[in-house]
């Protein structure tokens, strides 16, 4: 079985689950940005209304994504919704091929029909590490 595993990270916590699950699957994990300022206290308002807009970004990924069995998508969530590039992202890729992995403050995705698994890795439970482990255990051989 081959693996992708591609993130969208604004404050790193995806970023940081993504190259636990990439490191341990040996593959290069692949970036998606948006060329958007979503830093600070006005980067997240933006943010916010964005997602909650379903406004379209251009999205560019720093990394091959190339064929492979199926896809391990790390993204956080943003006002109960993935992040709007991840949105973009997965119009490209088959759900039903699609691990998907939300970290949140705390708070689970609703929008879950599709994907192939989908896990919440929430901030305030402090258990990232056994989620991830647990995650693998559900992975094709």
């Amino acid at each position: 079985m081959t693996y992708a595993v591609i993130y969208f990270s604004r404050t790193g916590t995806s970023r940081m689950i993504a190259e636990k699950i990439a490191k341990k699957l040996s593959v290069e994990p692949v970036e998606v940005t948006d060329n958007r300022d979503w830093d600070g206290t006005l980067g997240y308002i933006r943010a916010a209304r964005c997602t909650m807009q379903n406004k379209d970004v251009a999205i560019q990924t720093r990394g091959q994504i190339g064929t492979v069995d199926e896809y391990i998508v790390v993204t956080p969530m943003w006002c109960g919704k993935i992040t709007p590039a991840i949105r973009i992202l997965l119009q490209d890729l088959p759900k039903d091929k699609v691990h998907l992995i939300v970290s949140s403050g705390g708070g689970n995705l609703k929008e879950r029909d599709g994907y192939l698994s989908v896990l919440d890795i929430m901030k305030k439970e402090k258990n990232e590490d056994q989620q991830i482990e647990s995650f693998f255990g559900g992975l094709s051989p």
